[in-house]
């Protein structure tokens, strides 16, 4: 993960640093952040070699974090956290999309929480791209994105796209569901894996799709399919 920060406070800036490598450390070691005083510099960069995530100050007086994420949003997909020791400014970032808003005078709080987020959220980006499945054919990549459902029969996986297309491939779903676990999957019976993303009702012994699709559910499972489903609505709205 590249990690640009920026803030006009020299000081302000080695904390913020110190703070933001010491969290993301806790969960992994694949990140590098790079500091900025200026965001006029920090945009030629970005234009150079995007950033996955930025953390900005809001109150700098050339460039403010508002301009930067303006700029930005207009063609990328990094993940915007806003720093403020200006509360009511919360309001006000709304427009620009951030992922997170961070109070500096909070920090310790709501660092660790946004961390583990965007953590969470750039690993779901990742693997949405593309998601290796072996088949009889050789290797298949797909979106997860576009994966409603994987069902097991015999010793067989077959995975339903949400084009209306479906593939068999080799494995097993109990693997598949610790490795998909993160990206918004959930095991509704012993035979059926879903995707939350096109869950649109959870009934007693059924998941109804977004496409009618009814899957079986497990009433040991239907507790754990609805928490996971909230979850997920959760980090989407």
């Amino acid at each position: 993960m590249r990690i640009a920060l920026c803030d006009d406070n020299n000081a302000a800036l080695k904390v913020m640093n110190k703070s933001i490598t010491d969290a993301f450390s806790k969960f992994t070691n694949e990140f590098n952040v790079t500091n900025f005083s200026d965001g006029t510099i920090l945009l030629d960069e970005h234009k150079k070699e995007p950033f996955d995530i930025m953390f900005l100050d809001i109150d700098m007086p050339v460039v403010s974090g508002f301009d930067i994420a303006d700029n930005i949003n207009q063609d990328s997909e990094t993940f915007i956290v806003f720093l403020t020791t200006h509360d009511e400014l919360v309001y006000s970032s709304i427009k620009f999309q951030p992922f997170r808003f961070v109070r500096k005078a909070y920090l310790q709080d709501e660092l660790m929480e946004a961390v583990k987020a965007l953590i969470d959220a750039y690993n779901k980006r990742i693997m949405s791209i593309k998601y290796k499945f072996q088949t009889k054919n050789g290797d298949v990549f797909l979106n997860l994105q576009k994966t409603m459902y994987i069902e097991i029969y015999g010793h067989w996986l077959r995975i339903y796209i949400n084009d209306g297309e479906s593939l068999e491939c080799y494995g097993s779903l109990t693997s598949l569901e610790e490795q998909l676990a993160q990206f918004d999957f959930v095991r509704t019976h012993k035979s059926y894996l879903v995707n939350c993303q096109y869950i649109y009702s959870i009934q007693p012994r059924l998941v109804i799709l977004d496409d009618k699709t009814e899957i079986p559910l497990s009433r040991y499972k239907v507790e754990n399919v609805k928490h996971k489903h909230k979850k997920y609505l959760r980090s989407v709205l």
